[in-house]
């Protein structure tokens, strides 16, 4: 056991952070990635259809005003969006990659802009 931990101490492990495609900058390892901007930028398609989305917190837009609106919650990976609807913490929420939407009473027009700049990316 004793082998294990020193020799898991003597190799030096490299970070080199990786930089999206077409950027001439290197990113940054003490940055944590905006899941509203980040690749592909869920914010941008969305205002890019001309949808009516206001960013509420770092995670959460609201698109069009509630009741009606739909409510777009986005979890830190596919699997923990999944989690919260499989034990029924988020009822009523679709799950798109990261994603939660929440419909609410949205029009089926401006759901599907949303289900498809949600699911850019998205395998599965």
């Amino acid at each position: 056991m004793l082998a294990a931990v020193t020799l898991a101490g003597c190799g030096a492990v490299r970070v080199h952070p990786t930089t999206p495609a077409g950027s001439t900058t290197l990113a940054s390892r003490g940055e944590v990635d905006s899941p509203l901007t980040h690749v592909p930028n869920h914010l941008g398609c969305l205002r890019d259809n001309h949808l009516p989305v206001r960013v509420l917190s770092s995670t959460e837009l609201q698109v069009g005003a509630l009741p009606a609106g739909a409510t777009i919650v986005f979890r830190a990976t596919p699997g923990s969006a999944q989690a919260n609807q499989i034990d029924g913490t988020v009822q009523g929420a679709e799950v798109i990659g990261t994603a939660l939407v929440y419909p609410h009473q949205a029009p089926d027009a401006q759901l599907s802009s949303i289900e498809k700049c949600l699911g850019q990316g998205v395998q599965g």
